[in-house]
């Protein structure tokens, strides 16, 4: 798991301390939910279930958790059993150096924006293609981009918005929320007050049919 050392510092926009205008929200994503716009979902809207997910996309461990059980847990919202809400983080671009976690959130905003289908598939992708996490490829919009590319992710605003960076306010606004969710590390799964453990002791990732099994049982308990 990837450890959040200090609540991260983000930067902020840039605004004189003579104005008295408020400052404005950034700009949010269609299908955005959550206080502010902050949380990104997958799945049915309504009284569902919720399995929430903190995520970074530079993070290797959210990598291989997506790689082993990510189908299956997709699985459950594409069935209408849960809603899936992504929590994002940035703090590896403060550690490491970059900005590969902000562009790549940015572009999945962008993604967002268009469909949750779109957003879902770049995601997916993200992980699949994931560069060494020392490794900032991810902070070169058009590496992110070819990405989409490879999946099908193309529509024209997408593309201008990745490369604008029309979602990188967004980006680290939502990257601050996760510095004042209290979540220590990547990746973490909840449902309710449960914890769904994606590895075993020795940091590997477990079986889908193991991470099914704990969320099936923390469906029961919620019903």
């Amino acid at each position: 798991m990837s450890q959040q050392p200090a609540p991260p510092q983000f930067p902020q926009s840039s605004q004189s301390s003579q104005s008295s205008q408020p400052e404005q929200p950034p700009r949010r994503p269609a299908h955005a939910t959550g206080e502010s716009g902050l949380v990104v979902p997958y799945g049915e809207a309504g009284a569902l279930p919720v399995l929430s997910l903190y995520e970074d996309f530079r993070c290797p461990y959210c990598a291989g958790l997506e790689l082993s059980a990510g189908a299956a847990i997709r699985r459950f919202a594409d069935d209408g059993r849960l809603r899936l809400e992504y929590h994002f983080a940035a703090f590896l671009d403060g550690m490491l150096g970059g900005r590969g976690s902000t562009t790549a959130l940015s572009a999945a905003g962008a993604a967002l924006h268009e469909s949750q289908q779109d957003f879902k598939t770049l995601h997916e992708a993200l992980y699949a293609q994931q560069p060494d996490e020392s490794v900032d490829s991810y902070g070169d919009p058009s590496v992110v981009l070819r990405v989409g590319e490879s999946v099908g992710v193309v529509a024209p605003a997408f593309r201008e918005a990745t490369l604008s960076g029309t979602y990188v306010p967004w980006a680290v606004a939502v990257a601050e929320a996760f510095g004042r969710s209290g979540v220590r590390g990547t990746p973490t799964v909840r449902l309710g007050e449960t914890s769904i453990h994606g590895f075993d002791r020795a940091g590997r990732p477990l079986p889908a049919a193991e991470v099914t099994t704990q969320i099936e049982a923390a469906l029961a308990r919620s019903a």
